[in-house]
C-alpha cells in the first residue's frame, strides 16, 4: 500500500497581511502648530514681526509636509493644507496690522506738528500785533473808479517802522477773489498813526468785501 503524502501548503503570514497606517507628516504638524502661534500673536505690534518670521516658517514646513503626503509616503494632507491656509492668513494679518498701525503713527505725527504750527503761528502773530495795530478797516465807496480800503495804521512799538506795506484780498459777492489792494508808507514814528488807503484796480461796485493779506512792517 502505498502512502501518498500530501503537498504541505504554505500558510501566509498574518503580519505580511496587516496594513500599517502610514506615519503622520511630522512637517504638516510643526507647520500647524508654527501657524496656529503666528496667528495667535499677528495683532500684536511689534512682536508680530516674530509671527511674520513664524508664518513664513510654517508654509515652508506645510508645503514640504503636503508633498510628503502626495507622494504617499506620510499621512495627514489635511493637517498640511490646514497649516498651510493659517500660515498664509498669519501672514496677511501682520501685514494689515502693521500698514494700519503705521498709518496711525504717521497721523498722530502729523497733527502734533499741526499743532506745533499752529501755536507758532499765534505766537508770531501776538509778537506782530504787538509792534503795530490797524483799525478802522472799511471799503471806501465814494471813488468811483476804483475799490479803495481805508484804515489806520498805528506803530505801537519804540522804534520807527521805516517801511510798510498792507495787502487786501477782494472778493465778489459769490466769494471769489477778484483783486488786490495795495497801501504803503515811510518812517512811521513811535506812538504815531497813519491813516492809509489801499487802492485796487477793481470798480467798486464789485466787490462785495475784503480781507487782510500780507502785512510787513520793520
Amino acid at each position: 500500500m502505498t502512502n501518498f503524502s500530501q503537498p504541505s501548503q504554505n500558510v501566509p503570514n498574518q503580519n505580511s497581511m496587516m496594513n500599517y497606517p502610514k506615519p503622520k507628516s511630522i512637517a504638516a504638524i510643526i507647520a500647524l502648530v508654527l501657524g496656529i502661534l503666528a496667528l495667535i500673536t499677528s495683532f500684536l505690534p511689534i512682536i508680530n514681526n516674530g509671527s511674520f518670521i513664524l508664518a513664513v516658517i510654517g508654509i515652508i514646513l506645510a508645503i514640504i509636509g503636503l508633498i510628503g503626503t502626495v507622494r504617499g509616503k506620510k499621512s495627514g494632507k489635511r493637517i498640511a493644507i490646514a497649516a498651510l491656509i493659517i500660515s498664509v492668513v498669519s501672514c496677511a494679518v501682520v501685514l494689515g496690522t502693521q500698514s494700519m498701525y503705521s498709518a496711525a503713527i504717521d497721523e498722530a505725527t502729523d497733527t502734533t506738528i499741526d499743532v506745533a504750527t499752529t501755536d507758532q503761528g499765534a505766537t508770531d502773530a501776538q509778537g506782530a500785533s504787538s509792534e503795530y495795530e490797524i483799525s478802522g478797516e472799511s471799503l471806501d465807496d465814494t471813488n468811483e473808479y476804483f475799490a479803495v480800503i481805508t484804515g489806520t495804521f498805528t506803530n505801537n512799538s519804540e522804534e520807527e517802522l521805516t517801511a510798510i506795506s498792507i495787502t487786501y484780498n477782494l472778493y465778489d459777492a459769490e466769494g471769489t477773489q477778484i483783486g488786490n489792494a495795495y497801501a504803503s508808507a515811510n518812517n512811521v514814528a513811535p506812538g504815531s498813526s497813519w491813516a492809509f488807503e489801499a487802492t485796487s484796480s477793481v470798480e467798486p461796485g464789485e466787490v462785495a468785501s475784503f480781507e487782510r493779506g500780507d502785512v510787513s512792517a520793520w
